[in-house]
């Protein structure tokens, strides 16, 4: 596979499928959840101030890890 640059717009285009969305933070990424009001998800935050920190897949993988825990 490609190594394809992390962008919040591709990020959240692999995760819609979970419901969740990244949303930066000062000096972190969140993951909320697009289907309620509160948009609170037990996913752990990612701290970092940059997506390039991680690939696009360990983004996925992130989420993927958490929900199926």
């Amino acid at each position: 596979m490609l190594n394809i640059a992390p962008t919040i717009g591709r990020i959240n285009a692999a995760i819609a499928k979970h419901g969740i969305e990244i949303v930066k933070g000062n000096g972190y990424f969140w993951f909320a959840d697009v289907s309620t009001a509160d948009r609170y998800i037990d996913i752990p935050s990612v701290y970092t101030c940059r997506l390039r920190d991680l690939t696009l897949e360990q983004w996925v993988q992130h989420v993927e890890d958490a929900l199926n825990a």
